[in-house]
């Protein structure tokens, strides 16, 4: 029989009380960020790593806001009806998870001074090469594109000029001047480095990757689950539970990392 949205035909069905507990832990744990956030906020940063740290955490912070705000029986949201799309919440876990690898590698992860610069500029690289890709689709950019370009230029001769940089492999030096790649490293070594297991990295990246696509395992099996039209089910409220404790964790690490980073820095 055909499926429909269920906005019309909304069943009231409680979810239970680990549920419940997990929206409590993520509630504290969002405030305490946006605490942590406020507490560093206006220091001075005395290096880059401790501006991208202010930079990331709080786009941490502000992810962790929207996941709470989508999260059914939130205290973020007054809502008409209590919403599960564990899908949709998938994707913003998924981006809490990338911009939490992001803050280690570039903010929390010691390394030395050369090091720091190769991967900052890297970045840098990846977001110049993503611009010429994205201003090459758009009409009237030939001025914005070329401008990319010389940017992209400076920033190749910055890392030939890096002893961290020309100390890696000719193939990996040939590989990151193309700007395609944004880290040096795998996802998954970042993650484990991070804290994260490795094969908890790959089972929840592709399955959190899995919903942000419409590809067919994102509505595969709809009706045997009963999943995908905004009701309560045993499936929505396990999948939902599963991007909230993955994403307090991330935010938990953060939240820690952050306090070392600035503690240091106020107490300079």
């Amino acid at each position: 029989r055909p499926l429909c949205a269920a906005l019309g035909i909304y069943m009231s069905r409680k979810p239970s009380h680990e549920y419940h507990e997990r929206i409590k832990a993520l509630d504290s744990l969002v405030r305490e960020c946006i605490s942590v956030s406020r507490e560093f906020a206006g220091i001075k940063s005395p290096t880059g790593a401790h501006y991208y740290a202010s930079v990331l955490f709080t786009s941490l912070c502000s992810r962790g806001v929207t996941l709470a705000i989508m999260a059914p029986y939130s205290p973020w949201a007054k809502k008409k009806i209590e919403h599960w799309d564990y899908a949709s919440m998938a994707g913003v876990t998924r981006s809490i998870l990338e911009v939490r690898l992001a803050f280690y590698y570039l903010c929390a992860e010691p390394v030395g001074t050369d090091e720091w610069y190769c991967r900052w500029n890297i970045f840098n690289l990846h977001d110049c090469a993503s611009r010429i890709h994205l201003f090459s689709e758009m009409p009237d950019s030939e001025d914005q594109v070329e401008g990319f370009e010389g940017q992209a230029d400076e920033l190749r001769e910055r890392l030939l000029g890096n002893p961290y940089f020309l100390s890696l492999p000719e193939k990996t030096q040939r590989h990151m001047l193309q700007g395609k790649k944004a880290y040096l490293f795998p996802l998954e070594e970042i993650g484990v480095k991070a804290g994260v297991d490795i094969h908890t990295f790959r089972w929840l990246y592709k399955l959190l990757s899995s919903q942000v696509h419409g590809l067919p395992m994102s509505f595969y099996r709809m009706e045997e689950l009963n999943r995908g039209r905004g009701i309560h089910s045993e499936s929505e409220e396990r999948f939902t539970s599963l991007c909230l404790s993955f994403a307090i964790s991330l935010l938990a690490a953060a939240r820690d990392e952050m306090r070392n980073i600035f503690t240091g820095a106020t107490n300079a």
